[in-house]
């Protein structure tokens, strides 16, 4: 185990929720880093679906140690896809960049799938309820990207940011990779397209991934039994270790703490049979090369 610790030094998770959130969290972020810091992480990224976690990122890492990550999530909360949001956030130091999730047309069509509700729903529905909160956010339309996606593609290339597809379904997500590449942004990563509500095959995922895209896969979704584990390492072998970011997706209250992401995609990666250096490489060296500047 000695040897599993050292190749997972300096690993980070780039999907984390961690509180202050509208809705309950398993840990603050201050909580979370004490937990990265003591088992050797570099840090994670924290995720809300309401607003941009950049300026608490920037006020709660301390230094030696792990590091919170912010970024913004083009929900209504956020003005959709909104440049400016995008750009102040990058100058508040954000690094990811997710296009709609509750608000994304699948999501907003196909809210009642079957399995454990997310923790936000309650909340994402009394919020979406409200007079002037606005239309599912498209950003595919009569076989092109709406040209405000153009602009938001715009700040990313500039400040270097990765950008996650959020909740897209797969068509969405095969316009966004191209209009990415059409932008010179190298660096995308497919938001857990395993989940049953996006409907995105392993075969549009490997696609997807050999047009230079990242697939994450979250333990999230295997705790909450929408994703089999096997299935999981299946996909990963299937698309690449090269093309893979696992990721946390915790701070649920019921899923244990944040740091738990990381640590169980470990243990499960070992069990398989994958060797210390593959675990490294998609537990550190891919998150990192993700996040670079």
């Amino acid at each position: 185990m000695d040897d599993l610790r050292e190749a997972l030094s300096g690993a980070i998770d780039l999907h984390t929720h961690p509180a202050p959130d509208i809705v309950p969290r398993s840990q603050a972020i201050p909580e979370a880093l004490e937990d990265f810091t003591a088992a050797d992480f570099a840090g994670f990224v924290a995720k809300s679906h309401v607003s941009s976690t950049a300026g608490l990122c920037s006020t709660s890492t301390g230094s030696p140690g792990a590091r919170a990550f912010g970024s913004i999530v083009l929900n209504r909360p956020a003005g959709g896809l909104n440049p400016a949001a995008v750009e102040v956030a990058a100058l508040l130091g954000a690094r990811v960049v997710w296009l709609p999730t509750v608000d994304s047309r699948r999501q907003r069509e196909h809210a009642n799938v079957a399995g454990p509700a997310p923790v936000w729903q309650g909340a994402q529905a009394k919020l979406s309820g409200r007079r002037g909160y606005g239309e599912p956010i498209a950003v595919f339309r009569d076989g092109q990207v709406v040209p405000e996606l153009h602009d938001v593609l715009d700040v990313v290339e500039e400040y270097g940011l990765l950008l996650a597809t959020g909740h897209l379904d797969s068509d969405e997500v095969f316009a966004v990779i191209d209009a990415a590449k059409d932008h010179g942004i190298e660096r995308v990563m497919v938001t857990h397209p395993d989940l049953p509500r996006q409907r995105i095959t392993l075969d549009a995922q490997i696609e997807m991934a050999r047009r230079g895209a990242w697939i994450e896969r979250t333990m999230a979704s295997v705790i909450e039994g929408k994703l089999d584990l096997g299935a999981a390492l299946h996909g990963i072998r299937a698309c690449g270790l090269g093309a893979t970011l696992l990721t946390g997706d915790l701070g649920q209250p019921t899923n244990g703490p944040i740091i738990g992401g990381i640590q169980q995609w470990a243990a499960a990666l070992n069990d398989a049979g994958f060797g210390l250096g593959q675990i490294r490489q998609l537990l550190v060296e891919n998150p990192s090369a993700a996040l670079a500047d």
